[in-house]
């Protein structure tokens, strides 16, 4: 690690404020944990695509309504073809999905993403001068990453969605999609491959477990990160470390915070690594008061009028999560229970409480009948 780096804080990586829903994201930005994550996926094809030499594309083609749910990641990688040295570029598309219970409408959302992509590819091919006739689109393979505590086996298919009449199945448009279910999934997928990767995503299977079986699988994961620093894999070994410590200050108990920093520095074997992670704690401590006299500042700047717009804008930020809830809520009693009566459309229709909303969805898994939901 060049000497400069020690103690700075990763490049791209999200403010603190963005930890829980970005910090995925920012790993992939770096090709070793891509090739990791693919391993993890997709093991049969990993070794085929050469992740040293993946291009990032600078954009996002998430919905406007759901960019509060989930985010995207989008490489153009080599595929090697069959035996030989003969390639081409596929395109690889992460989606990391962050809502609490899978969204069964995610197939038909996810095709727009590939359409809009596959949109992208033809203007840039056309850009160049490649004739209309020519224009070949690339492959796309679609991940999707899935957070959420309820465990999600598939996204499902556009026939799961569709009144298809029997016969006519082989006109609807079809894809699949690799799922990664990092928290309600098998954890020993995550770890087969033997990447690092594989050890920080078992994390988010362990957002309610104790404190001290929470610190067993944080040793257990700084055991294979120094692994990396042994090999002198340095750049990554810092991304990864910052990622647990990230993990331990953002989903992790404030009580817990001290004991799980000191596990994660006692499973080090160099004096360097400790203190960088003890800089690491105190530089996101560091961010997050300087947020908070940010914040102060710009209360002391504003007059009233302008204060009410800020406050405004974040209780509308709200109204926008909870407005997305309560329509993947109404979606999922309708496929569930078929058409909803007005009442009960009208009670959903009034929630604005996030935490009820996610009890909500979290009960219409199991629910029986719309009694079960206990709306009232």
């Amino acid at each position: 690690m060049d000497e400069r780096e020690v103690g700075s804080r990763p490049a791209g990586m999200p403010p603190v404020r963005d930890f829980p829903d970005r910090s995925i994201q920012w790993l992939l930005e770096q090709r070793s944990n891509l090739r990791g994550l693919l391993g993890i996926a997709h093991p049969a094809i990993a070794g085929r695509l050469d992740c040293t030499r993946a291009e990032t594309v600078r954009r996002t083609f998430i919905l406007e309504s759901f960019r509060e749910l989930e985010t995207d990641v989008i490489r153009r990688v080599p595929y090697r073809v069959g035996a030989g040295p003969q390639e081409m570029d596929v395109w690889i598309y992460v989606l990391i999905e962050h809502q609490s219970v899978p969204d069964r409408l995610l197939p038909f959302r996810l095709l727009k993403y590939i359409l809009r992509l596959w949109e992208s590819d033809q203007h840039e091919q056309l850009a160049r001068g490649v004739p209309e006739g020519q224009v070949r689109l690339s492959f796309v393979l679609p991940i999707v990453v899935y957070t959420g505590r309820r465990s999600w086996a598939g996204v499902g298919s556009l026939r799961d969605l569709t009144d298809c009449p029997a016969g006519l199945e082989k006109y609807l448009p079809e894809h699949d999609t690799v799922v990664l279910d990092v928290s309600g999934g098998d954890p020993e997928r995550l770890t087969a491959s033997g990447d690092p990767l594989g050890w920080l995503l078992r994390f988010f299977g362990l957002d309610d477990a104790p404190a001290e079986v929470f610190a067993a699988s944080v040793r257990e994961a700084l055991e294979h990160l120094e692994e990396l620093a042994g090999a002198g894999e340095m750049e990554r070994w810092k991304s990864l470390v910052w990622f647990v410590v990230g993990y331990i200050k953002h989903r992790r108990a404030r009580a817990e915070q001290s004991a799980l920093l000191s596990v994660v520095k006692s499973g080090l074997k160099d004096a360097a690594r400790v203190q960088e992670v003890e800089v690491m704690a105190k530089t996101y401590a560091e961010e997050l008061i300087e947020e908070g006299k940010e914040l102060g500042r710009r209360i002391g700047e504003k007059t009233g009028k302008e204060i009410g717009k800020e406050i405004g804008k974040e209780i509308g930020k709200e109204i926008g999560k909870a407005a997305a809830k309560r329509e993947t809520l109404l979606r999922q009693m309708r496929a569930k229970f078929g058409e909803l009566p007005g009442p009960v459309v009208a009670k959903v229709e009034a929630l604005q409480e996030s935490a009820r909303l996610d009890e909500l969805l979290d009960r219409i898994l199991t629910a029986a009948s719309i009694e079960d939901l206990g709306l009232g």
